[in-house]
């Protein structure tokens, strides 16, 4: 009766270990979405965005779908953070460098979109598509890097602080220009 009431406890344990292990996320996890995710989705939507207008109705089109990668590529991540918690300085200071290596790309698409207005006021309610990319986009941005604020070490707050504060001005511009 001992035997089996350990072999049952055993396989108790197990069973919740597994299971913690599974729901759970680590922050191996978090850099390989920043680095498999976020940042070749983004750096699509920015070979897309700047290959428009020549691209025409399917560039718009595919556009319109790398924005939905993009913003699915930050709220994974924004979930995965989430689960995992806290960083440690190494990993947090790791995460921080490979969110600094997108932020030009970031920068790249809201620039570019927001010298295509005219482009995207062309298309019938191009610029109304734009405009509620754009928003979404933010927000999702925004979700992304709170999640990251949180999870760093009180010594890496203000990095990521700073790189929010760039992205938010970045995307307040662009918003602005199709906002008109």
């Amino acid at each position: 009766m001992v035997a089996i009431t350990k072999i049952l406890w055993l396989a108790l344990t197990a069973t919740a270990a597994t299971a913690t292990a599974i729901v759970r996320r680590d922050v191996i996890t978090v850099q390989n979405d920043i680095t498999q995710k976020i940042g070749p989705s983004w750096t699509t939507l920015n070979q897309d965005i700047a290959a428009f207008p020549e691209s025409g109705s399917a560039g718009a089109t595919t556009i319109q779908k790398d924005f939905t990668n993009a913003i699915a590529a930050l709220d994974t991540t924004t979930s995965d953070i989430q689960s995992t918690g806290s960083f440690g300085i190494v990993s947090g200071t790791t995460i921080l460098a490979d969110i600094q290596q997108l932020v030009p790309t970031f920068l790249a698409v809201l620039v570019t979109l927001g010298a295509q207005e005219s482009s995207w006021s062309s298309i019938e309610g191009g610029k109304s598509l734009i405009l509620s990319q754009l928003q979404s986009s933010s927000a999702a941005t925004s979700k992304f890097l709170d999640a990251v604020i949180t999870a760093e070490p009180l010594l890496l707050k203000p990095g990521a602080l700073a790189i929010k504060a760039q992205l938010t001005g970045a995307f307040t511009t662009a918003i602005a220009v199709y906002s008109v």
